[in-house]
């Protein structure tokens, strides 16, 4: 059975109105007085929901769409959400309401949960977490089925360390086709391991995909690796120019 928070949902929901809100005011170039004396409200109640406090009376929301020049289903939808969960306020305000018994909920729900679909939660909380906990939930989250699939949702939050982890953890998956996704994300060290994962997997297929990203240092360890394990290098057929002044540079040696 999916697993729910709706606290969780409601947080984040409430907080993208409220981004929202605040961000259509300063469009239309209203200060939070001028607004409150259109709606006949005081500024605090303005304010209130420019901070994640409250949201406004929904008989409000005619009134309010047509000062701030938007829709009452934009105002519910909280706009473009996708620009909404990228103000760098979402993470600040919402790590204000994300406390420790509601981060033990969370964590007590990706414990139980054997696949992403049912966490049931909206994931762009992971914005707001501590390292450790996001170090917490990632242990649960890269032993779930499918968390390939949520990836998206958290990357952007974590840490080179904790992404790292994952790319990793993809790789030792042998999921080439997101591992793809993820060569912009990948230092040089990661691009090593990762290279040498797949290599062990078999997944030589990958190489294509990562080798215009490869050091000479990390193309001599491919070249080593198919010498040493007695692999066929007609393999290497479609990315061998990659390797030709490595090899001409070896005989230059000899």
């Amino acid at each position: 059975m999916p697993h729910q928070i709706p606290e969780v949902r409601q947080i984040v929901d409430t907080i993208k109105v409220s981004l929202y809100l605040k961000e259509q005011r300063v469009k239309c170039s209203l200060t939070q007085q001028h607004a409150a004396n259109c709606l006949g409200i005081t500024p605090q109640a303005i304010s209130k929901w420019e901070r994640g406090e409250s949201l406004p009376d929904i008989t409000l929301l005619p009134e309010i769409a047509q000062i701030y020049r938007t829709s009452v289903e934009l105002i519910l939808k909280a706009g473009n959400e996708v620009e909404v969960c990228a103000n760098e306020h979402f993470p600040q305000i919402l790590n204000q309401l994300i406390n420790d018994e509601l981060f033990e909920k969370i964590k007590n729900i990706f414990s139980k949960a054997r696949s992403v679909s049912e966490l049931k939660i909206p994931l762009d909380f992971f914005a707001a977490l501590t390292a450790k906990q996001k170090d917490i939930l990632l242990n649960f989250f890269l032993d779930m089925d499918g968390f390939a699939d949520a990836i998206d949702d958290i990357l952007p939050s974590l840490n080179p360390k904790q992404r790292a982890r994952l790319i990793k953890r993809v790789a030792l998956n042998g999921d080439t086709n997101t591992l793809e996704t993820l060569i912009p994300f990948m230092t040089r060290d990661v691009r090593t391991e990762v290279t040498l994962i797949t290599l062990t997997l078999g997944k030589f297929e990958f190489l294509e995909d990562i080798i215009m990203f490869l050091t000479t240092a990390q193309k001599e360890m491919v070249l080593r690796y198919f010498a040493e394990n007695g692999l066929d290098f007609g393999i290497l057929e479609n990315i061998m120019p990659f390797f030709e002044k490595i090899i001409e540079n070896y005989f230059k040696k000899d």
